[in-house]
């Protein structure tokens, strides 16, 4: 035990009986209320001898006796209860004038105020008749008064709340021998379901819940810096959390008086409670023993004052009980006693102790703490105090980096093996909240830098921060691979992270945590580090899961490095696409991101060409395709590369086909040669950056007959083309397909392919190339088997072809709006039975009644337009528009004068400019 207050007397011998007190911090100014309706007010003496002094004096406060006091600083209240009424009076007033009382509620059990966090206005819980009311202090017909606010709760009470304390939104109150909580929330329906312009009235709701039972006078202490609530439970005192909850801060949550208290208040670290026979008992938050126990005479009533101040009341005296005359000493002891939670609290709620001293008391706590194995309480204190974290970092030797090792007393070294790795858990997190703090820093920092702003201070200081910041992120990769090693790739990659290559690639591959250290070489872009390190774990059986895809980890690796480093891709690609084509082209097409769409496209073709050539068709297909390459380059080397690959395999394909074979479509044939002509058909339709001339030269001349064709379209050569698909390749409907792909009325040679089509059907041999080899025996791929030469393939001067004139008739039906008539009727031959043409002629004429229906149709439509038009421009012109000196803008409220101008429909009028600003 120790004397932790001194009594002082502040008054005696008082000619009237106290009742109760009041503190006002403002001004040190203690208010006591006395039975005879009588306030005193005594004030610290400004003599040099201290102590305290009669300040006011109001003989005349109230008639009765004053029950309650309570001080309400910001808005200049003094609320007090007396003869069952509650008042507001002035405290600036030298009178303490009356300001306003309520009437509402009598008679008064007690009061509390209830100032809510999101408003901080001031409102008033009163107890009356078994009842809780509300008041808000406000504006009322011009001057501040109570407003009652409407206040919701269940249940209930069977009798009226003796005791009442607020703490933010919660209210807690006793009913006979039972504590309750209720919490505070404002009624937001009334306000939502208002439709009219008058505010809503204000409502609360209440949500009670009930605490514990008791047997004894009640007394709720609100303990705000702890957030707690004490209960007085007999000789007990029961702490909860402000929820109603048992605490979950460490502390004690039961303290015990050697009797039952009348009353308790809170001083920090203390509960000072009033026993019988004037003795006053002080307890201590973190012990069972009493502190204190002394006797002021009579003493009855207890009221709160400043830090460290406790005024105690008799009948007709008071005194201050003060921390202030032996803090020193106390503190000196509890530190010497080891206890420090109590020394800290002490120094910290009075001035009287200097901040270093604070701090030095802090250290030794943490130490003290560290060496009781209570870790994160530790740290979290030498964070508090903001130790040099070398100085907690040396109770680590074995983490720290090489020159650093300096053995501090306290060390972990000779702890257990579990108390240590408790103590790296604690540390890990503390060096987690270190790191962030500086990073933030640092990164202040480099933007003032960047900025210019930056001082000569500021660079000295970061200097020292960094190489903080490099011994924090070396022993945390150090104390996470020991304690938390999900967490180490998570560490290496923050972009803040200031451990040194060489250290970190020391610190992984000493526990061959290979893993994170290709992480590492990811990193800090050591991508030549990271990719050998992938190839070597891809050939080995015993590797790390995480190197199970190896392939595919080097080809996304690879796609994020971009077009800077274009050598160090394409010298592994080639490994890559030794070992896998497919992923190997995915290099240099990912959609993932913009690196790989960004590269130097025609570097990639010339690595492809010397390393690679099979990759060249399908990456070439995915840039025009896909990414709409439009250079001709591009298209070109595709097709070069398409036509080397149909004419290779053609060449297998032509020996093993039989004699009797018939026509197949180009596309259709069995295999690859089918997969790859398709895709040079779709090529040579879509795209038109390709020279045809160039593709002809190197077709093979005795096949390909559809590719051909395709790009006689594309030279317009259409006669020639559709010759091919009617006489060799026998192909009515893919001829018909071509002239739907050529086919353009507005272009006089596209507009005529069906015309062509028709005499080519009608007359095969006026239009038959001479370049075109045919002969009766020839095949779909030409004339030869065993000899693929050009002199095996020589066109029969005499090969004829027939006419198809029931079918060029269908053509001339089917597509009657696509042909000249007349010119395709005078190509049929002169014995052409009539009844074979008349489905043709039918057609025709259907389809130029449509076309005249539809051409009269359009004509009307364009006449009826053209008469609105003229009606409104009739309209418009006889319009009269006065334009005067007083004409203003409608916009800017300016004479319109000689400006351009603009008339709206009703008549009014502004300037061209306002109209296009502003539109009305």
């Amino acid at each position: 035990m120790y004397d932790a207050y001194t009594p002082k007397d502040v008054a005696g011998s008082l000619p009237v009986e106290v009742t109760c007190l009041a503190f006002q911090e403002s001004n040190q100014t203690v208010l006591a209320g006395g039975r005879a309706g009588h306030l005193y007010a005594y004030s610290v003496s400004s003599n040099r001898r201290g102590g305290f002094e009669l300040s006011k004096f109001c003989k005349s406060f109230h008639k009765k006796a004053v029950q309650e006091l309570k001080v309400c600083e910001r808005e200049d209240l003094l609320l007090c209860v007396s003869d069952g009424q509650l008042m507001a009076h002035r405290l600036s007033d030298q009178d303490f004038k009356v300001e306003t009382l309520i009437h509402k509620v009598k008679p008064v059990q007690t009061f509390a105020r209830f100032s809510p966090k999101t408003s901080g206005d001031l409102y008033v819980i009163v107890a009356s008749r078994k009842k809780l009311f509300l008041f808000k202090w406000g504006e009322k017909d011009g001057h501040k008064d109570f407003i009652e606010v409407a206040l919701d709760y269940n249940p209930v009470f069977t009798d009226t709340p003796s005791s009442i304390k607020c703490v933010g939104e919660m209210v807690f109150f006793s009913v006979r021998n039972e504590y309750f909580s209720m919490t505070m929330q404002k009624d937001k329906t009334a306000r939502t379901s208002s439709t009219d312009d008058v505010a809503p009235p204000e409502a609360w709701n209440g949500f009670v819940t009930r605490l514990l039972n008791f047997n004894c006078q009640p007394g709720i202490v609100p303990m705000i810096d702890k957030r707690r609530v004490a209960f007085v439970r007999s000789e007990t005192v029961q702490m909860t959390d402000i929820w109603g909850n048992r605490p979950a801060d460490g502390l004690k949550d039961v303290l015990t008086f050697t009797e039952v208290p009348m009353q308790i208040v809170y001083d920090s670290p203390y509960l000072v409670g009033m026993l019988s026979n004037g003795r006053v008992e002080v307890l201590s938050l973190f012990s069972d023993v009493p502190v204190q126990t002394m006797k002021l005479p009579k003493s009855m009533r207890l009221c709160n004052g400043a830090k460290g101040q406790v005024f105690v009341a008799s009948l007709s005296d008071i005194w201050l009980m003060d921390t202030a005359t032996n803090l020193r000493k106390n503190v000196y002891h509890l530190i010497q006693e080891r206890q420090f939670e109590m020394a800290i609290q002490l120094a910290d709620n009075s001035n009287l102790i200097p901040d270093d001293q604070k701090i030095e008391i802090k250290k030794k706590a943490a130490l003290n703490l560290f060496n009781q194995k209570k870790f994160d309480e530790s740290f979290a204190l030498f964070g508090e105090i903001k130790t040099e974290v070398l100085a907690i970092l040396r109770m680590f030797p074995e983490l720290l980096p090489d020159g650093f090792q300096k053995v501090a007393a306290g060390g972990v070294s000779d702890m257990p093996a579990n108390d240590r790795m408790r103590a790296l858990l604690a540390l890990g997190n503390y060096l987690s909240e270190i790191r962030t703090e500086h990073a933030k820093h640092i990164e202040l920092y480099n933007r003032l830098r960047s900025s210019g702003q930056a001082k000569k201070t500021d660079t000295e200081e970061m200097e020292k921060l960094l190489l903080t910041l490099r011994v924090v992120d070396t022993t945390l990769l150090r104390c996470y691979i020991k304690t938390k090693p999900a967490l180490v790739d998570s560490l290496i990659r923050l972009q803040s992270n200031a451990c040194t290559f060489e250290d970190a690639k020391k610190i992984v591959e000493s526990e061959g945590r290979l893993r994170s250290l290709f992480v590492l070489y990811e990193t800090r872009k050591k991508h030549e580090m990271a990719l050998d390190l992938l190839i070597d774990q891809s050939s080995r059986e015993d590797a790390d899961p995480f190197f199970d895809d190896a392939i595919q980890q080097i080809v996304e690796y690879l796609q994020s490095l971009g077009n800077s480093n274009l050598p160090l891709i394409l010298k592994y690609a080639k490994w890559v696409l030794a070992k896998n084509l497919e992923a190997g082209v995915q290099i240099f097409t990912s959609d993932e991101t913009e690196m790989a769409r960004n590269l130097n496209r025609k570097a990639v073709v010339e690595f492809m060409k010397a390393e690679c050539p099979e990759a060249m068709i399908p990456y070439l297909e995915h840039v025009i395709f896909k990414w709409e390459e439009p250079a001709s380059y591009f298209h070109e080397t595709l097709l070069e590369y398409y036509v080397a690959k149909v004419n290779s395999l053609f060449k297998d394909y032509v020996h093993a086909f039989p004699d009797d074979e018939n026509i197949t479509r180009a596309g259709d044939e069995d295999g690859e040669l089918g997969i790859f002509r398709k895709r040079l058909l779709r090529f040579l339709e879509i795209s038109h950056s390709y020279s045809p001339q160039t593709v002809l030269l190197q077709l093979a001349p005795h096949a390909f007959f559809e590719e051909r064709a395709l790009i006689l379209g594309r030279l317009k050569q259409h006669d020639q083309a559709l010759a091919l698909y009617v006489n060799t390749l026998k192909n009515v409907p893919a001829a018909e397909e071509y002239c739907k792909l050529y086919y353009n009325p507005a272009d006089d040679t596209n507009s005529q392919v069906y015309l062509l089509l028709f005499r080519a059907l009608v007359h095969p041999n006026q239009h038959h190339h001479h370049s075109i080899p045919f002969n009766a025996d020839s095949t779909p791929f030409g004339s030869f088997r065993d000899d693929v030469s050009e002199t095996s393939t020589v066109v029969n001067s005499t090969s004829s072809y027939q006419p198809d004139v029931n079918t060029a008739i269908k053509i001339l039906a089917k597509y009657a709006d696509k042909i000249d008539t007349i010119g395709a009727l005078n190509m049929l031959p002169a014995k052409t039975p009539l009844r074979v043409v008349f489905s043709a002629i039918n057609a025709v004429i259907q389809t130029t009644g449509r076309q005249a229906s539809t051409r009269k149709m359009e004509k009307s439509v364009s006449e009826c337009a053209m008469t609105k038009k003229l009606e409104r421009k009739n309209r418009a012109q006889s319009t009269k528009i006065v334009v005067t000196f007083s004409s203003e803008c409608v916009v800017c409220e300016k004479k319109i004068a000689v400006s351009a101008f603009v008339r709206y429909p009703d008549g009014r009028l502004a300037h061209l400019y306002c109209h296009n600003d502003v539109k009305i």
